[in-house]
């Protein structure tokens, strides 16, 4: 193990991860979760985040100075405006999560307390890139463009190619629905792929098919619990409704893949999220829409993560701040 660490911080409403990494192997070498009160002032939070790192540094023995670079993944709208590179981030401008961290001078903030380090800021959905890239399918040698896609509220998803995040990349409001009764996107489009793949989409879906079926156990969910989770119990046992739901949502997912595949030919794509757990009951689905593809036959790799998503944020951010270090510093 080397002298110098990076710290992976997962700013979250209710909890922020820190891990500290070895820059020279990547490995994780100890982790906590600092409990978040959102409805504190930035300052507070910052501070609380902050007194968390010392004692977590404390405790494994090291200190400030240690400390090569860090990056903090978190949610929302992240500024400068105009800002895309990691190194040029400096606060959160928008967040959904934490209102008191919003135009928080993070990056002045932190490197007054801990003066000397690389500093970068990421967004959460990409760090999770960022985790399967480092740690995950990405380590294939022969994984030279990856894919992923969060499901869940809505779709977030990336693109990495031979090591570079593809800026920006809304994949979850890529077209795949043009017809005149596509449903309606929260972006205000019509067709989006989340507008089909979200928890949204999939109780709308649900609903249509319902209708066409009335035998269905479907029918015994009460309309304020029709989530994809139920859903995919009932598909489980059988219930075909339940089967054909999950069976269209696995449809526009590969109708997505598509469209990707005609723009960067991805070699693996990966899923994670709540929904991903139920990738296997829309794999057949999935599949069926890309074997039809007669101008590109080769298939990527197409598989759920493997990374649990307590420390996925931190080893994408980790990941991140190791690769800059050591660009810096080659």
């Amino acid at each position: 193990m080397g002298d110098r660490i990076a710290i992976g911080y997962d700013l979250g409403g209710t909890s922020c991860g820190i891990g500290l990494f070895d820059i020279d192997s990547g490995e994780l070498l100890a982790s906590t979760a600092h409990k978040i009160d959102s409805s504190l002032p930035g300052e507070e939070i910052f501070e609380g985040i902050c007194s968390s790192t010392e004692e977590l540094l404390e405790k494994q023995g090291f200190t400030k100075d240690q400390i090569g670079a860090v990056c903090f993944a978190t949610a929302g709208t992240l500024g400068p405006k105009g800002a895309k590179d990691p190194a040029e981030i400096e606060q959160i401008l928008i967040s959904p999560n934490i209102p008191g961290m919003n135009r928080f001078p993070l990056k002045r903030e932190y490197l007054r307390r801990f003066p000397g380090v690389l500093f970068l800021m990421e967004n959460d959905a990409n760090a999770a890139g960022w985790a399967e890239w480092f740690y995950g399918v990405g380590r294939d040698e022969k994984v030279r463009t990856l894919v992923g896609f969060t499901l869940g509220t809505g779709l977030g998803g990336y693109i990495i190619i031979d090591g570079n995040m593809v800026r920006p990349a809304e994949l979850g409001h890529i077209i795949i629905d043009s017809s005149p009764s596509a449903p309606t996107c929260g972006c205000g489009s019509r067709g989006c792929a989340e507008a089909f793949v979200s928890i949204e989409g999939i109780k709308r879906i649900a609903k249509q098919v319902m209708l066409e079926h009335p035998e269905s156990k479907l029918w015994g969910i009460p309309p304020d619990k029709l989530d994809p989770k139920p859903i995919a119990e009932l598909a489980r046992e059988g219930d075909k409704a339940a089967l054909l739901v999950y069976a269209k949502v696995g449809y526009y997912l590969g109708k997505l893949i598509w469209n990707l595949k005609r723009v960067c030919e991805p070699d693996a794509v990966v899923f994670s999220g709540n929904i991903s757990r139920s990738l296997d009951l829309m794999l057949p689905a999935m599949k069926a829409v890309l074997e039809e593809d007669g101008l590109i036959e080769s298939q990527p790799m197409i598989k759920a993560t493997e990374l649990g998503p307590d420390k996925a944020g931190i080893m994408g951010a980790a990941g991140l701040a190791i690769k800059y270090y050591k660009a810096a510093h080659s």
